[in-house]
């Protein structure tokens, strides 16, 4: 019989698709689900968080309330969504300071503000350790929807902002100790919604998700969704600089097949590549091309010695870690 642990989060995932969809749910597979409400779509997503696996030692109950709900925002990101509504459900220990819990409602609460919604209230319940599952509302229009189908061969890969912050931030924490700067890159990502609506609002993009899990296994996401392959250059990726001084010729590899970035990654359409880009800039926000879209499937790296596989790794639940 096999187990989570032979499958990992992803094929664990298509099983309870294969249960759930029966042709007519919208959303199963993307970042959020989607709901048809007159000419808008409700978004919804959730996401569990947990001590044990996200909130390293050094990490306050702020971190972990601001981190919550920005997890969830940064899924409405990926589909062009605004916010509109926050709950959470969160699971305590009995001996639980009050003040302790105070600090994770503040930090849910200023994540939430921030980015224009309120939390809506929720539940708690009595646990051996801490875990937040938050679940986030949105909405868009629907014919500015972005969604994981539709990237055709020739359109431009691109990512927001840099990537292997995360990863710095866990290679940091994992051979200092706790360090503020380092837990703060980690816990306080910053979620995408405005590059998502001004992505939305372009019509030039094909397909697009965040960037959580590594962009090794965000490509293949995307991949295998389409039946469509990537050619990205390893010269164009916009590795995070403190990762570079750290990691040196490693940086690529951690970049890759490290999570924790949340930033969106995107295809387009190569004619409008430019215009959403000084688009972007104009709100100081980046796009980076990193390759482009094939009709073969399979992910690649260019690079100087020529071209490689880019395996799908990177951060999965219910998979033995080895690093």
């Amino acid at each position: 019989m096999a187990t989570l642990t032979d499958l990992g989060e992803r094929r664990a995932v298509q099983i309870l698709l294969r249960t759930f969809d029966r042709g007519h749910i919208p959303g199963l597979g993307d970042d959020c689900g989607i709901i048809p409400f007159g000419d808008q779509y409700i978004l919804l997503t959730t996401d569990v968080v947990y001590e044990k696996t996200h909130f390293p030692g050094g990490a306050t109950p702020y971190d972990m309330g601001w981190y919550s709900v920005a997890v969830n925002l940064s899924d409405v990101a990926a589909m062009g969504g605004y916010p509109i509504a926050f709950v959470a459900a969160l699971l305590l220990p009995r001996t639980t300071d009050v003040s302790f819990l105070q600090e994770i409602a503040r930090g849910m609460d200023n994540c939430a503000k921030q980015f224009g919604m309120a939390v809506y209230g929720g539940d708690t319940k009595e646990g051996d350790s801490i875990a937040i599952s938050g679940v986030a509302m949105g909405r868009v229009p629907r014919d500015k929807i972005l969604l994981r189908l539709g990237c055709k061969p020739g359109d431009i890969v691109a990512v927001t902002g840099d990537i292997g912050r995360g990863a710095w931030a866990i290679e940091m924490i994992k051979h200092g100790g706790p360090n503020r700067e380092a837990l703060e890159a980690l816990l306080h990502p910053i979620p995408r919604l405005e590059a998502g609506w001004t992505l939305s609002e372009s019509g030039a993009v094909t397909s697009c998700i965040d960037n959580s899990d590594g962009l090794a296994t965000t490509l293949h996401q995307i991949a295998t969704a389409n039946s469509m392959g990537f050619e990205i250059e390893e010269s164009k990726l916009p590795i995070f600089g403190k990762l570079k001084l750290m990691t040196g010729q490693e940086s690529t590899k951690s970049a890759l097949y490290k999570g924790g970035d949340y930033e969106l990654v995107v295809t387009l359409k190569p004619e409008a590549f430019e215009s959403v880009q000084a688009s972007l800039a104009r709100r100081n926000l980046k796009l980076n091309m990193i390759g482009h879209v094939t009709k073969e499937r399979g992910c690649l790296l260019v690079t100087s010695k020529g071209k490689e596989a880019i395996p799908d790794q990177g951060w999965e639940h219910f998979k033995v870690r080895t690093s």
